[in-house]
């Protein structure tokens, strides 16, 4: 991996770097690089964590396919390669991805995955829950 260099832009116009941008690319071999520049945010949080492996429970138990062949499939499928799986997400980012994977379970499996704030039904989650939480 390639060096991090942390950067901050202030209110007042004025931008901070954790180190000097021309000091580390003076530092690289020969080659060709991507400068990726995105926007920090909080890690995916704990919830998203546990819906998400709830989930390929789930989809386990439905297709008899391993809990960690559905989740390398998404991972492969709507994460950029750059990043390192569902741990180097914001939850901006594992919101998005998890949304990606509950439209591609509906359209390509016809499995349609509970999420929390279903209107039409709260009881069908919290059985969801119940029954994936250990599994």
């Amino acid at each position: 991996m390639g060096k991090v260099i942390r950067l901050e832009k202030t209110p007042f116009g004025s931008t901070k770097l954790s180190s000097s941008l021309v000091e580390a690319v003076d530092a690289l071999p020969c080659g060709k690089y991507v400068i990726l520049i995105e926007k920090q945010g909080f890690a995916r949080t704990m919830s998203q964590n546990r819906l998400f492996w709830m989930w390929m429970a789930q989809l386990e138990y439905w297709s008899g396919t391993p809990r960690k062949v559905w989740h390398d499939h998404y991972v492969s499928l709507f994460i950029p390669p750059y990043k390192h799986g569902t741990s180097d997400l914001s939850t901006e980012a594992m919101k998005h991805f998890m949304n990606q994977i509950h439209a591609d379970a509906l359209t390509e499996w016809g499995v349609n995955l509970p999420l929390p704030d279903d209107e039409d039904d709260n009881d069908t989650f919290y059985e969801f829950v119940d029954e994936y939480k250990y599994k």
